[in-house]
């Protein structure tokens, strides 16, 4: 007999239609700025996820809030049909479909306005059964969504499999370490600007005491990536990208990553695919695929890293 297919990973998250503005600089308080272009988009993080896992070949299903019947919605739609996402989201006549600006400027930091009227509420009422097949959880712990984040740990620890929590640069709060301490399997992956590099060298420890994770994982864009666990500290420069923009650049590093994980790679050859997939993307245009895993192998073999990583090699591991 064939042996048996593992189950999806699972992706919880909220979704929303997504506009991505392009300016030169953020303007002073009462001045405004030229917008540059204009490119749509969702969010947030677990739609895009699913969305790289897809292209990679490996089978997923995200849990989400329904969108409407509008035009924004009907962006939403397109974008999860082009990137063959799996759903169990559904479009409703009485829903406003969700929609967040997300602001770039040429300094390449972003700053973003979400409009998610009545999607606390939805996702409280997602059927997290999928969970009980699934083969790995990916959940979006981001603050603004905490109360049904934390009803979907609740669920993935019941079904007793491997979980990625990106906290997506929110802090973690006593409730979601809480939720989460203590499981097998569990990375935490959050991010920090470049200019804040010493943020990781601090928040990382803690994270890792709190949740009792077996990794932190922490990005920084061009500074590359820290990986942390009980006993061992693990620092990554990036690949050198012509970057466009950073728009999904952590939801392709997280899918990638995923990837390495389930399939049993080490830690190491797993967060090298994901700096290559999270580093392709910010190469590419907002419409274009997702990379495949052998245009990953591609991109791997042929790019230099940064020279180091501008991480400070001193982040001790609390317990040696």
């Amino acid at each position: 007999m064939p042996a048996e297919q593992p189950g999806p990973v699972v992706c919880f998250s909220y979704l929303a239609a997504a506009e991505l503005w392009s300016v030169p600089g953020f303007p002073q308080a009462n001045q405004g700025a030229e917008v540059f272009a204009i490119e749509q988009s969702i969010a947030a993080d677990g739609p895009m996820v699913a969305a790289v896992l897809s292209a990679l070949g490996v089978p997923s299903l995200l849990l989400a809030n329904h969108g409407g019947d509008d035009a924004r919605g009907a962006q939403v739609q397109e974008w999860l049909q082009r990137y063959r996402v799996a759903t169990t989201t559904a479009v409703e006549t009485d829903v406003t479909t969700p929609w967040i600006v997300v602001v770039a400027d040429n300094a390449r930091t972003r700053t973003w306005f979400p409009h998610l009227p009545g999607v606390i509420d939805a996702l409280t009422h997602v059927d997290l059964s999928p969970f009980a097949g699934a083969s790995f959880a990916y959940i979006d712990g981001y603050q603004l969504i905490e109360a049904p984040a934390l009803r979907a740990i609740q669920a993935a620890r019941a079904a007793d499999i491997p979980l990625l929590l990106n906290l997506g640069g929110s802090p973690l709060t006593a409730g979601a370490a809480e939720a989460v301490r203590g499981h097998s399997g569990l990375i935490v992956q959050t991010n920090v600007d470049d200019d804040h590099l010493a943020e990781a060298d601090r928040i990382a420890p803690v994270i890792l005491e709190d949740t009792e994770a077996a990794w932190v994982v922490i990005t920084a864009g061009a500074s590359g990536v820290l990986a942390l666990s009980r006993s061992e500290q693990l620092i990554f420069p990036a690949f050198r990208a012509e970057v466009r923009h950073t728009h999904c650049a952590g939801a392709a590093f997280s899918g990638a990553l995923i990837y390495g994980l389930q399939r049993g790679w080490s830690l190491t050859d797993s967060l090298t695919l994901a700096n290559a997939s999270g580093a392709m993307r910010c190469e590419r245009n907002h419409g274009e695929p997702f990379p495949a895993l052998h245009e990953l192998h591609v991109f791997m073999t042929s790019r230099e890293r940064a020279p180091q990583s501008l991480f400070a090699p001193s982040a001790a591991c609390p317990h040696p």
